[in-house]
């Protein structure tokens, strides 16, 4: 199951980073390469697919993020950013503790949200 698409990671980061992330090879690219991308987000969808074996349905939306993420991620091929590296391992640990039941999806009418499991508190020494 694609948990993202090409408009989502369009919606997130510049068409920029994207025509150069999806074109490695062509330098003078000036368009995303659709087939490129979408095969990056199918081989994030995978890795969301096997660390998420029971699925709730549907999805949590969160999932979108989370894809988008890894494939940016992936598609850097050796040149990621702090910030890339920052956003992949989040989605890694946001993805485990899904799996773990560490946070939890909730239904709610405007979709399936991402909620903790237990209440989370925030001193100010961590804003």
């Amino acid at each position: 199951m694609a948990y993202a698409t090409q408009a989502d990671m369009e919606a997130r980061f510049s068409s920029k980073d994207l025509v150069e992330l999806t074109n490695p090879n062509n330098f003078d690219a000036d368009t995303i390469d659709a087939v490129f991308l979408q095969t990056a987000l199918n081989d994030a969808s995978a890795i969301i697919d096997a660390r998420m074996p029971n699925m709730p349905s549907p999805p949590p939306s969160a999932l979108v993020g989370i894809c988008c993420d890894l494939t940016r991620y992936k598609l850097s091929t050796g040149s990621a950013t702090e910030e890339m590296q920052s956003r992949y391992d989040n989605a890694i640990k946001l993805l485990k503790d899904l799996h773990n039941g560490a946070i939890v999806p909730a239904s709610s009418s405007a979709g399936a949200q991402i909620s903790a499991a237990d209440p989370v508190f925030i001193g100010k020494d961590m804003l």
